[in-house]
């Protein structure tokens, strides 16, 4: 039986000075055996200000059928 958790990590803000990353999470649980992948993947993403809690950052990453969230509101 494989474990399923909420995926949470950084991505990083581009053309911003007084933020360099905001905190991002998984909308569901997803398999620990994809979380290497997903951090692959999420470190690659670089998102803009302004952004609002709840954004999707990433759409079904990995064809998991799992979004990446914004989990924090980040006004320029």
């Amino acid at each position: 039986m494989s474990k399923k958790d909420i995926f949470t990590s950084i991505v990083r803000v581009k053309g911003n000075d007084r933020y360099n990353v905001v905190p991002i999470k998984s909308s569901n649980e997803v398999d620990k055996e994809l979380w290497v992948e997903m951090s692959k993947v999420v470190s690659r993403i670089y998102v803009s200000t302004p952004i609002k809690r709840g954004s999707v950052v990433c759409k079904n990453i990995l064809n998991s059928g799992v979004d990446i969230i914004c989990t924090r509101d980040l006004i320029d």
